[in-house]
């Protein structure tokens, strides 16, 4: 393998071949309540340095073809469930953590009824503009996609019928992209 040489062409071309399937390999892995915590990028970036690594040592031995793959993908998968026990572990465990509708009233989600009667403020308005921008960079194409047809007012079935996937999976992307927001404004303004 020319990356145990030390060979950055090599690696960089590992690297651009996989990123993306891997990316969404950990996310696919990752609870939604997880993905609060683990970002699926940081998880496929420990795994890329686990396996150069171990590559520039002259531990793995490839000889069928997807054997890369094969090996790229379970030490992502085994990195991801790292990351899930870690987090489930005693006095860390995500599963005591409780949702901000226990925490808060449920129907204002623990914002001031007040503010919710209000035109946001510029400053709020760029606030969630950013983070869309931001969310919405960190998407699949495809997730991107049916985000912009949501925005552009589209039903779930005619985004489902555009992108030929299911109606499931696009309420599913929606809902998982919807979550990934509203933690992100939550940090943001706490």
């Amino acid at each position: 393998m020319r990356c145990e040489a030390g060979d950055e062409e090599a690696a960089r071309q590992i690297f651009d071949s996989y990123v993306s399937r891997l990316i969404a390999l950990a996310r696919a892995r990752l609870s939604p309540r997880l993905q609060r915590k683990v970002d699926p990028e940081d998880v496929v970036q420990s795994a890329y340095r686990s396996f150069f690594r171990r590559a520039g040592d002259g531990e793995y031995e490839l000889k069928r073809n997807g054997d890369l793959w094969r090996l790229l993908a379970a030490i992502t998968v085994h990195k991801v469930l790292k990351k899930a026990e870690y987090h489930q572990a005693a006095k860390r465990s995500i599963n005591r953590e409780q949702s901000v509708d226990l925490l808060a009233n449920s129907s204002t989600m623990g914002v001031a009824p007040e503010r919710l009667s209000r035109d946001p403020t510029p400053a709020e308005q760029l606030l969630v503009a950013e983070q869309l921008e931001e969310t919405m960079r960190d998407l699949m194409p495809l997730h991107r996609e049916m985000l912009k047809l949501r925005l552009q007012g589209q039903s779930v079935s005619e985004i489902s019928e555009q992108v030929c996937r299911t109606e499931h999976s696009v309420r599913r992307v929606l809902r998982n992209v919807r979550e990934r927001l509203e933690s992100a404004l939550l940090d943001a303004t706490v």
